[in-house]
């Protein structure tokens, strides 16, 4: 990136940062500037609870909040990357809406400089606190790394992506039944995708260290509709 580049991408981030600002700070009809670190994981806890026994509230507010996010913009507080597995739909999964979640999704839920770029944007541009790396059982693009088998086309780079946080389970394939290896493999690629989020970007590693983000990890099941958070 040249001087003039970086010289007009500052430029860009603080503008919006200014007006995520004025936003936040006026009282009466405004955005509100979402939810807080401590209370991300709860909130979206609560939206994945409402999903699985039915008492979605979002559909009610969505009209009014496309309006809203229209003619001020966005200020979403947590970003999430996702498999894009069908199965898996970011914002109903979490009782979410419009303007919510800042969501990247590629198969296997994997971090690239493209996704990091993109949560670099939403952490410096648009007040993202917190990136949620969202795995799933019965992952195709997991099951594939750990089947080993050439690809064709582009699908080889999702596996050559997620194969180094599996080294260690392809190892020991036979200690565990099939079922049993592409859940840990599961875990194992979302644990593994976390740490890339520091890995793949010095922005966003120099704001996790700072504390201005979070990183936390969870694996949707596909069977129950439950996102279950990480330790």
């Amino acid at each position: 990136m040249n001087r003039k580049t970086t010289i007009a991408t500052v430029g860009i981030f603080a503008a919006c940062l200014t007006l995520v600002a004025a936003r936040v700070a006026t009282q009466d009809g405004m955005i509100s500037p979402g939810t807080t670190q401590a209370d991300a994981r709860k909130l979206l806890q609560a939206g994945n609870k409402r999903f699985v026994e039915g008492g979605m509230e979002s559909h009610t507010w969505q009209q009014e909040q496309v309006v809203k996010t229209g003619a001020e913009g966005q200020i979403p507080s947590i970003g999430v990357l996702s498999c894009a597995d069908s199965r898996v739909p970011v914002e109903i999964i979490f009782d979410m809406g419009v303007g919510d979640l800042f969501v990247n999704r590629v198969a296997g839920n994997f971090e690239s400089q493209e996704s990091s770029g993109t949560f670099e944007y939403g952490v410096h541009a648009l007040g993202v606190h917190t990136i949620v790396v969202l795995g799933h059982t019965k992952c195709g693009a997991v099951s594939a790394t750990l089947a080993g088998k050439p690809l064709p086309g582009n699908m080889g780079m999702l596996t050559a992506a997620i194969r180094p946080g599996l080294e260690q389970l392809i190892k020991e394939k036979g200690a565990k039944s099939e079922a049993a290896l592409l859940d840990a493999a599961v875990e194992a690629n979302v644990r593994f995708q976390m740490r890339q989020v520091d890995a793949t970007s010095e922005l966003l590693k120099k704001a996790h260290a700072e504390g201005k983000i979070q990183v936390l990890g969870a694996i949707y099941d596909v069977d129950t509709g439950k996102v279950r958070f990480l330790d």
